[in-house]
């Protein structure tokens, strides 16, 4: 079927899905004769703002937001007041009949936690499937209630409640976990990672941890950044899918790193001469030095190392003894 080349593409007819042209071909709004499930799944993937704003389309979209899996960020708001964010987020929770797919709420600290609190009860986040949360001071303990469906959770300079230790969570189909600059004790740490049975990404900024013990048959990709006075001590005692263990900064000077069992490991990195210690097996390097080389790596494929300097010194003998290794 030929369209003139001066119809445009989204003219829509609310009288039907079909109208004429002067040059006789048929006016059709293919979009908007797509079934209502498909309708949906395009509306939850565009930006809050803009999903909202396909009711004023035609008749046809005028209930499909409303329907569709929500996509909830605040940041479409802007730069307004505490009281008017407030508003428009109750406003779009209360009008919204679910279920919700994603949830994104920056900005956090000025708002009252039990103001929160509200929103996460709200039945319009049933089933929630990501969970993106910055600037909380202290964290409710109802954002578990999301445990059974989500898939990706990142929590951002908050304050995770102590009570999480003594929990018994269970988050069967969390994937993705971003721990960004939070406070939270290491058992309550610990036991946040135990529940994540299908966890492949993780990604930790903390401090004030003494040590981190990772088990997971499941886990791919892990990054993190270590920033305090203490020495944070990383244990992976048993991790047979890991292929990546990444540094998000390069100052490592305040981190010991034990590989005990990693055997699909591939991708290492950024390891500096700042180093205090990293140990596959019973190989050892001290600050890039070669300690002992007994255990052999045969799956390593990408190694990254960042030196200050100029210091190749130190860079070639780490390559030279690693060689035998991995």
């Amino acid at each position: 079927m030929r369209y003139s080349k001066k119809r445009r593409f989204h003219q829509i007819d609310d009288g039907g899905s079909r109208g004429d042209n002067r040059d006789g071909s048929a006016n059709l709004d293919l979009i908007s004769a797509l079934p209502d499930d498909i309708l949906g799944s395009i509306i939850t993937l565009l930006p809050t703002k803009d999903g909202a704003r396909t009711q004023a389309i035609s008749r046809r979209w005028l209930p499909l937001w409303r329907s569709a899996p929500l996509n909830l960020a605040d940041d479409f708001i802007g730069s307004v007041s505490s009281s008017k964010r407030m508003a428009l987020v109750s406003k779009i929770l209360s009008e919204h009949r679910g279920p919700a797919r994603r949830l994104s709420l920056k900005l956090l600290c000025t708002i009252e936690v039990p103001v929160i609190d509200g929103w996460l009860h709200s039945q319009a986040l049933d089933s929630l499937e990501e969970l993106d949360l910055t600037n909380l001071r202290d964290m409710p303990l109802s954002m578990f209630r999301f445990a059974p469906t989500l898939r990706f959770a990142r929590f951002s300079c908050c304050r995770l409640p102590n009570s999480i230790s003594t929990l018994r969570l269970n988050l069967p189909c969390l994937k993705q976990l971003t721990l960004s600059g939070i406070s939270i004790t290491e058992d309550a740490l610990h036991n946040v990672l135990s529940g994540c049975t299908a966890l492949e990404s993780l990604e930790l900024s903390i401090s004030g941890i003494g040590a981190i013990c990772i088990s997971s048959q499941t886990l791919r990709s892990l990054a993190f950044y270590h920033y305090g006075p203490n020495i944070l001590q990383l244990v992976i005692k048993d991790a047979p899918s890991l292929e990546r263990l990444l540094s998000l900064y390069p100052d490592w000077d305040r981190v010991t790193i034990q590989v005990i069992r990693a055997p699909k490991l591939e991708v290492l990195g950024l390891l500096s001469e700042g180093l205090s210690k990293v140990q596959f097996g019973t190989t050892i390097f001290e600050e890039m030095i070669a300690v002992s080389l007994t255990t052999k790596i045969h799956t390593m494929k990408v190694l990254v190392l960042h030196s200050t300097g100029p210091n190749l010194d130190a860079v070639i003998n780490f390559l030279s003894h690693s060689q035998q290794t991995i």
